[in-house]
């Protein structure tokens, strides 16, 4: 097959030369296609609610891994300030889960939630002074285990009881002590789900499994109730992973909601109350730009979607290798 060009150049080379030309020539044009649509489409969606992520609020990142979980004080200010400018409905985490369950509750359109992972104390100290600022509500899921210990890292239950009369501070749960990874046999095993016994050189039983889950559950749920003087009914799962099994003990522990980490749809009405999405925003490589990219990415359909989330993949790329910020 004979392909016709204008170039003088492709004229000189062969077949498999002039593929690799038009290759390369498409790989430069499509981030260009990409930016055009992201500027030509607004940023606009309806009857569906956003949930985004974060982690840290900190100046301090003493390790790389700090900068896939922490966003400055600076950099989440200006995340607020695009939500207001650009005409966001921020709304509390228990509002937005009511209305997804009740369709005949209107979504505001553009409707979104803040949610944080962890009970880090930055929270109290960077995230939430900005928040009342903003007089725009969230939620902070709690690791029972690690804000009953002494460690500094983490919010005391004390400090939780003290910011829950805030009424834009709802506090949640992420596990009394199931946010863990163990590697083995060179495998990944999460804590939500069945682990390897060293010692035993197996795999835990369904029975012990159910056990450890369980008493997990109990554990978290007696902290909410003696200090914030109510059980709790809404879970974030860590890393967003869980077996089914940990799910079901979840609804059988009173968690009816239970929050993941997909990346991949906004939440609609009647939505799954055991796999609600979550957007991951709070990492240094997201800035409003990118944001407004991964919204658009998040609520749009068809091959839209996933150009979006094309650009998203090759933004991740170069931020595996740590570029300075």
């Amino acid at each position: 097959m004979k392909i016709v060009t204008n170039f003088p150049l492709l004229k000189k080379t062969n077949l498999k030369g002039k593929l690799l030309f038009l290759s390369v020539v498409g790989l430069l044009l499509l981030p260009m296609l990409i930016a055009l649509i992201q500027l030509l489409l607004p940023l606009n969606y309806t009857q569906q609610i956003v949930i985004l992520t974060y982690h840290r609020v900190s100046n301090k990142m003493p390790n790389p891994w700090n900068r896939h979980e922490t966003v400055t004080p600076e950099q989440f200010r200006e995340h607020l300030t695009f939500l207001k400018e650009h005409g966001f409905h921020v709304m509390a985490l228990d509002e937005a889960i009511k209305t997804l369950q009740n369709n005949q509750k209107a979504i505001q359109p553009k409707s979104v939630v803040l949610t944080f992972d962890d009970g880090d104390r930055t929270y109290a100290e960077n995230a939430v002074p900005i928040l009342r600022e903003f007089q725009y509500p969230s939620t902070e899921f709690i690791l029972g285990k690690a804000s009953s210990s002494s460690q500094g890292d983490y919010l005391s239950w004390p400090e939780i009881s003290d910011l829950a009369k805030d009424p834009l501070v709802t506090f949640h749960s992420h596990t009394f002590d199931a946010h863990s990874t163990m590697q083995a046999q060179g495998k990944t095993y999460f804590a939500t789900d069945p682990l390897y016994l060293h010692r035993e050189h197996r795999v835990e039983s369904e029975s012990d499994y159910n056990r450890r889950i369980l008493q997990d559950f109990k554990q978290e749920q007696d902290l909410f109730e003696k200090n914030l003087g109510r059980r709790d009914n809404t879970i974030a799962l860590p890393y967003g992973h869980a077996a089914q099994s940990f799910i079901s003990l979840g609804k059988t522990s009173g968690y009816s909601y239970v929050l993941t980490q997909d990346r991949t749809q906004a939440n609609r009405y009647k939505v799954d109350p055991t796999h609600i999405y979550r957007l991951d925003v709070g990492n240094t490589i997201t800035s409003t730009r990118r944001l407004s990219l991964l919204l658009k990415g998040l609520t749009s359909s068809g091959p839209l979607h996933d150009i979006f989330w094309l650009r998203v993949k090759l933004s991740q790329i170069r931020f595996k290798y740590y570029p300075k910020f």
